[in-house]
């Protein structure tokens, strides 16, 4: 299957306007992430939480974690919700 935010399955979120929009947007580009948006509430960003999770998850959860802790993946970052530095 492939992988959320590519082509194949694109991120599918929803956001109630176009200041969210153009937020939402900056971040895709950030990470490579092919989108669908609608301009609709209740805003939905699960796909896009979803796709930053999977880009930042290492090949194995044993590996070191990528926020530079030194702990092991699953014991740090794994657990933790995503969240999206959006105003």
């Amino acid at each position: 299957m492939a992988l959320l935010g590519s082509v194949e399955h694109p991120v599918i979120v929803r956001v109630p306007n176009s200041n969210r929009a153009q937020q939402v947007v900056q971040i895709c580009k950030e990470y490579g992430f092919h989108y669908i948006m609608g301009l609709e509430a209740p805003e939905d960003l699960t796909d896009l939480k979803k796709a930053i999770r999977q880009h930042r998850t290492p090949e194995s959860v044993y590996d070191p974690c990528p926020c530079g802790s030194g702990s092991k993946f699953k014991f740090c970052c794994a657990k933790k919700p995503i969240v999206l530095e959006i105003n």
